[in-house]
Order: C-alpha cells, then sequence, then structure tokens
C-alpha cells in the first residue's frame, strides 16, 4: 500500500498534503525537523514522523501531553 496526501505539522503551521516520497527525500536533506509531526488517512492521531523512516528510534516529542487523552499529542485547534 502506498500512502499518499501526508500531512504534516512544523513551525507551527499544517502542510501539506505530500507524497511520501516527496517527505522522505526533504528528511534526507534535512529540511523536516525530527519533531515534526505526520498524518495521512487512517491514522487515528499525529505521531512523529521519524516514524516513517528511521524504523525504531523514539524521539521525544516536546510538545504538551493532552491530560484527558494521555499518550496522544496535543495539536493546536487550527489545524
Amino acid at each position: 500500500m502506498t500512502i499518499v496526501d501526508i500531512h504534516v505539522y512544523m513551525q507551527g503551521q499544517r502542510r501539506g498534503p505530500y507524497e511520501k516520497v516527496q517527505l522522505e527525500a526533504m528528511w534526507k536533506r534535512g529540511q523536516i525537523p525530527a519533531d515534526t509531526l505526520h498524518w495521512h488517512d487512517g491514522m487515528s492521531k499525529w505521531a512523529v514522523i521519524s516514524d516513517l523512516f528511521a524504523a525504531g528510534e523514539t524521539i521525544a516529542s516536546s510538545l504538551p501531553k493532552d491530560a484527558a487523552n494521555a499518550g496522544t499529542t496535543t495539536v493546536p485547534a487550527s489545524l
């Protein structure tokens, strides 16, 4: 299954959609911070983009946690 229409949240803005190959090229060029969030259709919540490209690596998010939904990352309502 090819993942398309991936949205990212970085530098305070929602951007996209992108295809995975586009984001991977940007990732390899160092244009995407490791703590950038991503989402695509079928995902229940936003996830750290490094999950797409660095299997097995876990990078802690610097974003605050939502107390009502422990384990999910709070994303501004403007998304």
